[in-house]
Order: structure tokens, then C-alpha cells, then sequence
């Protein structure tokens, strides 16, 4: 059974990485992680980008 978190976030810059590095720690099984940022302001979606997607692209090779 496939689990799937949902993240939502707003100016979250300095703490996005590590959130979904707890939540990508965590003991389950298959999951899927989702992130939601509602329009933020403080580069939240930058970080997402350049850094969330490079690990999330190595993990599905």
C-alpha cells in the first residue's frame, strides 16, 4: 500500500529541506511525497526546485 503525505507550505525556505527529509526518513513502506506551497514570497519554491527535485530525480534511478 502506497502512503502519500501531503506538505503544505508558505515562506518556508529555511526549514522545506528538512521537513521532507524527515518526512522521507520516516519507516513506511512506499510513499509518495507532495508538496503544496501556497504562493510564497521567501524563495520556498526555489529550494523546492533546485534541490528537492535533484534528490527526489537520483532516488527514481
Amino acid at each position: 500500500m502506497k502512503v502519500s503525505v501531503v506538505i503544505p507550505c508558505y515562506n518556508e525556505k529555511a526549514a522545506i529541506e528538512k521537513i521532507v527529509e524527515a518526512v522521507r526518513s520516516a519507516a513506511i513502506g512506499s510513499r509518495e511525497i507532495i508538496v503544496v506551497d501556497d504562493g510564497s514570497q521567501d524563495r520556498t519554491q526555489a529550494v523546492l526546485k533546485e534541490n528537492v527535485s535533484k534528490i527526489a530525480a537520483r532516488e527514481r534511478l
